[in-house]
């Protein structure tokens, strides 16, 4: 294999009826050339992300928020470009997925960090925060 997912982590935070959750993962590309690296995870369909990040070769690159029509023109142009871009879309009822990828040089790291917060829903007198792992394969450091 050649990219090494080493490190995968996952924390939320329940306050009162909202939780703010924060799912990092570092991915090694350990070709000896350059490798489109992608970051694909799912969040429940009522939450929003507050931040999304990547950090890469010493410098960190933050994501913008914007309408989807903006999103999804500047989306068209960058893959007609064959730029690296990424862009939420909906996969069913209860679940969006985040994707975005990335080309990394041989032998470099990313680091992917995406925040996301949600309103609980109350069920029979209990709340219910749902969180999807699925890494595409063994991670080392899975947390």
């Amino acid at each position: 294999d050649d990219l090494d997912i080493y490190s995968f982590h996952i924390n939320s935070t329940v306050t009162s009826r909202s939780a703010s959750t924060v799912i990092t993962s570092s991915v090694a590309n350990q070709m000896n050339e350059s490798k489109e690296i992608e970051f694909h995870v799912q969040i429940p369909k009522n939450a929003f992300i507050r931040k999304f990040r990547m950090m890469m070769g010493g410098e960190v690159y933050d994501g913008v928020v914007k309408t989807k029509e903006k999103a999804q023109q500047q989306y068209t142009d960058a893959v007609l470009l064959g730029q690296s871009a990424g862009i939420v879309s909906s996969v069913g009822r209860t679940m969006e997925a985040f994707k975005t990828s990335v080309t990394v040089a041989a032998h470099k790291k990313v680091t992917f960090e995406l925040t996301y917060e949600e309103l609980l829903k109350q069920t029979h007198g209990k709340y219910k925060l749902q969180i999807h792992a699925r890494p595409v394969k063994p991670v080392k450091d899975f947390k």
